[in-house]
């Protein structure tokens, strides 16, 4: 993990955050079909997402993060620092958008309203997914992949920390809980975790590296130009993950375009390290941009006077979500040092031994 590949991780997280942003605002309901084509590419978004994931996750357990408390205390303050914040928004402004314009509201996009204690009950504990569970809360509906992504922090945890002897029936017991679909999606998790091994591990050359980092890219749109005429790959509906054929595909293709690049990061290294500073800004405010902007552009188009198709609703929902994203990372994730302190407090109390 050299800093121009650090650099390049934050660029990806955040583009990827703004492909899934363009993918669930595009649609007829909230902007009129504007940029319609983008929705499809949601869904890969959340697969570069995972792999980035495993990545990370590899690369502070090996570099800092070398106890429970540490590797805890930071993935709570990481998540909850937004998770928390983004539950009370979303429910206060789906209570007030749905007053105004009860359509936008409605089961025809699978928008439920009621069981909203069972909802915010299962987001807290990320059990919204497990089994076959899938109860997104309220209008929040991609806060479903942190019922994914939660649950392998805890599994990479429980086989880094646990004690030989427990490790394997540990492991075997989170799986039971997490269920088929979601550890379906978890050995693409586990791609990113082997690409920072075998980058850190195998030195290849810049040929190969090129090779394998602009192969990728090629072999992705090929797959696109073939989906857009053939139509997505569907699995198996038992383990409730449709496009699983389709997430590894595009997990495949984007841990090698991240092994290729890791190889030839110097290349383009003096200009991502001149865009540093910007670029490190907006990629602070990644996650608050994935779980605010779905309510964000619901209640600014229920409370909007003009109808979806207008310039005015439009202008609203693609700048006006934007700003208000950044405004609001000032104050989740950007502030998340005051979570881990908090966390830090908490453990430190279970830790300390009771005077008898």
């Amino acid at each position: 993990m050299n800093k121009p590949t650090s650099i390049y991780l934050d660029l990806v997280r955040f583009t990827a955050a703004v492909t899934v942003f363009f993918g669930h605002v595009s649609g007829s309901r909230l902007t009129g079909g504007l940029f319609w084509q983008m929705g499809p590419y949601g869904p890969e978004a959340v697969d570069v997402f995972f792999v980035l994931s495993g990545f990370v996750i590899a690369y502070v357990y090996d570099t800092r993060e070398h106890s429970l408390t540490d590797y805890a205390v930071s993935r709570f303050a990481r998540i909850y620092s937004v998770a928390i914040p983004a539950l009370i928004v979303t429910f206060i402004l789906d209570a007030i958008g749905r007053t105004k314009s009860p359509g936008l509201y409605s089961e025809s996009w699978h928008y439920v309203w009621h069981g909203r204690i069972s909802q915010i009950l299962h987001a807290v504990t990320f059990t919204n997914q497990i089994w076959f569970n899938n109860l997104p809360p309220g209008s929040d509906f991609p806060f479903w992949s942190l019922g994914f992504e939660v649950w392998y922090y805890v599994i990479f945890g429980v086989a880094m920390f646990t004690a030989k002897s427990w490790r394997i029936p540990a492991v075997l017991s989170v799986l039971l809980i997490m269920g088929p679909k979601v550890a379906a999606m978890f050995p693409i998790w586990l791609m990113g975790v082997a690409a920072y091994h075998l980058c850190k591990r195998v030195e290849f050359s810049v040929r190969l590296g090129a090779t394998l980092c602009l192969g990728a890219i090629a072999a992705w749109i090929a797959y696109e130009v073939y989906v857009r005429h053939s139509g997505r790959p569907i699995g198996p509906n038992w383990i409730g993950r449709p496009p699983i054929i389709q997430d590894y595909i595009i997990g495949t293709l984007f841990t090698i375009h991240l092994i290729g690049f890791r190889t030839i990061s110097h290349i383009p290294g003096p200009l991502l390290l001149r865009l540093a500073g910007p670029i490190r800004w907006i990629a602070g405010a990644t996650l608050t941009l994935y779980l605010f902007h779905l309510p964000l552009a619901q209640f600014i188009a229920a409370e909007s006077p003009w109808s979806s198709h207008t310039w005015q609703t439009r202008t609203m929902v693609y700048l006006g979500v934007p700003v208000l994203v950044f405004i609001i990372a000032q104050f989740t994730e950007r502030r998340k040092d005051i979570w881990r302190h908090g966390f830090q407090t908490l453990f430190s109390r279970f830790q300390r031994p009771v005077a008898l």
